[in-house]
Order: C-alpha cells, then sequence, then structure tokens
C-alpha cells in the first residue's frame, strides 16, 4: 500500500542501450519531423525471439513514466532449449502476418522477406498507395543487398528511423502482448522442439493481432511518443 501511495506500481523492467548525444539528437530531430505524420499508412516492423524457458518478464516497482530510467533495469539473459526468430508487422489495420526466420537472417533472406512476405501480405490490408516502412538499423537492414532492392520500389518508402529507439516502435508492445499470451497459455509440458514452440508463437500472435483496437490504440499513441521525445530533447 505504501508502494502504492507513493506512485510505485510492478511493471515490466525495460532494457535499453544507453544513447549516446549524437544519438538522442536523431531521434529529436526524427520526432520534431513526424508529429504530425498520419501514422496509420506506416507498416511497423521487427524481429523477435521466443524460447522454451518461460521465465516471463521481471516486474519492477516504477513510477509512471520511468520504464527506461536505467535504475529500473535489469540485465538480459539469454536460455532456453528451444528457440524460434521471428519477422512480423502492424499496421493501423491489425496485426500483419508472423513469419519464422529459417536459419541465420542474412541480407538476402531479409529481402526475400519484404518482396515475398511484407510486400504481398500488406498489398491484402493497403491494396493502394505507397508502403511506409518501417525498420530498425539493423546491419542485416542496412545491407547493399537489401538497401538496393528498397532503391527500386516506388510503392515502398523507407522512413528514417533513429538508431537504437525500441520504445518509439509499437510493435514492441506487440512482442510483449504475445509473450504475456503464451504465458497465460504455457503448456504444462514445455515444447519439445522449435515446431512445437512456433505453433504456441503463432497461436499468441493470432491471439494478440484479433484485437484490432488494441493494436489501433498503439498506432494512435505514436504522436504522443514523438511529442514526448520532443519534450525531453531526445530519449
Amino acid at each position: 500500500m505504501r508502494l502504492k501511495a507513493a506512485g510505485l506500481r510492478a511493471r515490466h523492467a525495460a532494457v535499453k542501450e544507453l544513447l549516446t548525444d549524437e544519438r538522442k539528437l536523431y531521434c529529436l530531430v526524427f520526432a520534431e519531423s513526424n508529429v504530425d505524420r498520419k501514422w496509420d499508412r506506416v507498416i511497423f516492423t521487427d524481429k523477435s525471439i521466443f524460447t522454451s524457458a518461460n521465465d516471463g518478464p521481471v516486474l519492477v516497482y516504477r513510477p509512471q513514466g520511468q520504464r527506461y530510467n536505467p535504475q529500473y533495469m535489469p540485465t538480459c539473459k539469454c536460455r532456453g532449449r528451444v528457440s524460434v526468430n521471428c519477422w512480423g508487422w502492424i499496421s493501423h489495420e491489425g496485426g500483419g502476418i508472423l513469419h519464422c526466420i529459417e536459419g541465420h537472417l542474412d541480407g538476402l533472406q531479409y529481402q526475400h522477406i519484404l518482396r515475398n512476405i511484407m510486400v504481398s501480405s500488406v498489398r491484402i490490408l493497403y491494396p493502394k498507395g505507397i508502403i511506409h516502412l518501417q525498420q530498425d538499423h539493423s546491419s542485416i537492414h542496412d545491407s547493399c543487398v537489401v538497401q538496393e532492392w528498397l532503391s527500386r520500389q516506388a510503392d515502398v518508402e523507407l522512413l528514417d528511423w533513429p538508431l537504437q529507439a525500441p520504445d518509439m516502435n509499437p510493435i514492441e508492445n506487440m512482442w510483449s502482448e504475445v509473450k504475456r499470451t503464451m504465458q497465460e497459455t504455457w503448456p504444462v509440458l514445455p515444447p519439445r522442439n522449435s515446431d512445437e514452440l512456433w505453433a504456441l508463437v503463432l497461436d499468441a500472435w493470432d491471439e494478440a493481432g484479433s484485437s484490432t483496437p488494441y493494436i489501433q490504440s498503439l498506432i494512435e499513441s505514436m504522436t504522443g511518443r514523438m511529442k514526448s521525445v520532443v519534450e525531453a530533447e531526445g530519449i
């Protein structure tokens, strides 16, 4: 009760790498330039790894608005006998497709994902117009083979997304919702192989993605996120 009275509540601890002043400025400039953007036409993408170790997120007590304060962020641990690497996207129209990455992801495989999975699935919800694509600056995304393909796509516009800014990407909330859903439906016997784990992940993604109002609320929060970055002069 004392913690609650002091404005502290149990929340899932976030993990974030500290940004340099240069990268904070990048985030600030991006936020200032995109406060008035129509985010309902943006396709938010990301990768996430799921494991058979059902550890669950770490709970911490912190004030509102302090998710990325270092004192409330534990170090990361990766463990588990089975894992699957996934790529997915969301938009204002709801949860998009979830794709299981085979083996080690490189530029060629990522180009295949964009060309044959992203574009085709996005066009189901957005038959016409420019695809406004958000992705982070991983070395794979910035590889020559990917950038060359993107440069040839007249109907794909790549957002100049800031480096190391996961809290600006609403799909991070989607991943958290998927993992929460998995924990609620976790089987007594953990998945024995990647196929069984993938089935659990896919079911959880479909369930989380079926709540269109929830995903729409994430996308509609983008204007507020940009304003928060501007007010904080970066993140």
